[in-house]
C-alpha cells in the first residue's frame, strides 16, 4: 500500500479499519513513536497480548512464533518489530512470510527509523515489499519543514478542543526549534495551564506560562506596535525596562517594525506593488501576510514617515541625555500607536 502521511494514518485509524501489518518508516523518532502509541490505544489489549522485538536481539522466527500465538482472554495482540531496517538476510525472509500471509488475530507493527525517499538503506527492499502488500498500511514518518510543524501544533491543539492564535504557533517554533518531542512538551505544558475552560490559545496566555524573556517581549513588542495597540505596547515597555533591556535596544526593535511597515506600504502606494509581492518583498511569511495587511491598513504612509523622523529625534534624544529612557520611549510609543 502506498506511503500515508501521519495526518491522513490519525484520521483512518480505528478498531474497524485496522489493518494487519504497519510499516511505520521515517527519520521522526517522535511521529514514529506517537504512530505507535495510537495503534496500541486502538489494539486496547494487555501486555500479556503484547511483545516489542529489536530486529538486532532476536531470530526472525522468535517474531513468527509471536505473530502466530492466539490471544489470551481477547480478540487481538499486537506484536512490535523495531529496527527492522537492521534485519539479517534470513530474518527478513520469514518477515516476508508474515507480510505476504498476515494473521488475522495480530497487528504485526514494523518501525523502520529511516528515510524511504531515495534510501540508501541495506534493508530497502523491506521498503518495497511493504509498500506493495495490500495487508500492510505504509505510514511516512519523516522530519517535518517548518510549515508542516505549525500544521502539527494546530491540530495538537485542536485534538484537545482548542485553537491557537498564529502568532503564538511562530513563537512556540521559535522557542523549542523543530524538534517534535520538544514542541510537544510545549502543546501539552500550555494546555495543562490552560484547563479545560479556556479554548483559546493567545500571545499572553504563553507569555504567562514561558515568562518575560527578551525574546518574547521583542515578539511581543513588534506585534503589538504591528496592531496599533497602545496600551499593550506600553505594557511591554515597562515590562522590558524593568528587566534590564535598554532603551536604545527597545529603539531598534521600534525601528524595525516601523520600516518593515514603511517599506511595504511605500512598494505598494508609490511602485505599485500587489499585497503579496509588497510581503513578499518584507519577508512575511505568507501564513502571517493576512494579518499583517490588516495591520497594516491601520496606518497611512504619512503616518509611517513621520514615525520614521520622530525615532530619529528620539535617538539623537536618548544620546545626548535631553531625556530620560522610560520617558523618551513611551513619547515615541504614544505617536506611533495614536
Amino acid at each position: 500500500m502506498k506511503f500515508s502521511t501521519t495526518t491522513m494514518f490519525r484520521k483512518n485509524l480505528s478498531a474497524k479499519k485496522l489493518a494487519p501489518i504497519y510499516f511505520l518508516a521515517g527519520e521522526e523518532p517522535f511521529l514514529l513513536e506517537d504512530s505507535l502509541k495510537r495503534i496500541e490505544k486502538v489494539v486496547n489489549t494487555d501486555d500479556l497480548n503484547r511483545e516489542v522485538f529489536q530486529a538486532t536481539e532476536c531470530s526472525g522466527s522468535d517474531i513468527l512464533n509471536s505473530v502466530e500465538t492466539l490471544p489470551f482472554l481477547t480478540d487481538k495482540r499486537i506484536v512490535v518489530l523495531k529496527m527492522a531496517n537492521k534485519l539479517k538476510n534470513d530474518d527478513f525472509k520469514i518477515i516476508t512470510k508474515i507480510i505476504e500471509n498476515p494473521v488475522d488475530t495480530t497487528c504485526f507493527v514494523i518501525i523502520f527509523p529511516e528515510k524511504i525517499k531515495n534510501s540508501t538503506s541495506k534493508r530497502k527492499d523491506l521498503i518495497a515489499l511493504c509498500e506493495k502488500s495490500d495487508s500492510c498500511y505504509c505510514v511516512d514518518c519523516k522530519k517535518l519543514y517548518e510549515k508542516d510543524v505549525k500544521n502539527f501544533i494546530q491540530e495538537e491543539f485542536n485534538s484537545r478542543g482548542k485553537n491557537i492564535e498564529p502568532d503564538v504557533v511562530q513563537q512556540i517554533i521559535n522557542d523549542t526549534g523543530l524538534d517534535l518531542q520538544n514542541v510537544s512538551n510545549e502543546i501539552e505544558k500550555i494546555s495543562l495551564y490552560l484547563g479545560k475552560d479556556k479554548q483559546t490559545v493567545t500571545v499572553e496566555d504563553f507569555v504567562k506560562i514561558s515568562g518575560f524573556t527578551k525574546e518574547i517581549n521583542i515578539f511581543m513588542l513588534t506585534n503589538a506596535i504591528e496592531e496599533k495597540n497602545l496600551k499593550y505596547s506600553l505594557f511591554i515597555v515597562e515590562q522590558m525596562l524593568k528587566t534590564g533591556e535598554s532603551a536604545i535596544g527597545l529603539l531598534s526593535t521600534i525601528s524595525g517594525a516601523i520600516r518593515k511597515m514603511a517599506t511595504a506600504k511605500s512598494l505598494m502606494e508609490e511602485k505599485n506593488y500587489t499585497s503579496q509581492d509588497a510581503l513578499n518583498y518584507v519577508r512575511v511569511y505568507s501564513y502571517f501576510q493576512y494579518k499583517y495587511a490588516a495591520n497594516l491598513a491601520k496606518y497611512s504612509l504619512v503616518h509611517l514617515k513621520k514615525c520614521l523622523k520622530e525615532i530619529l529625534k528620539t535617538d539623537i534624544a536618548l544620546k545626548t541625555g535631553k531625556t530620560d529612557d522610560k520617558s523618551a520611549i513611551e513619547n515615541l510609543v504614544l505617536f506611533i500607536c495614536k
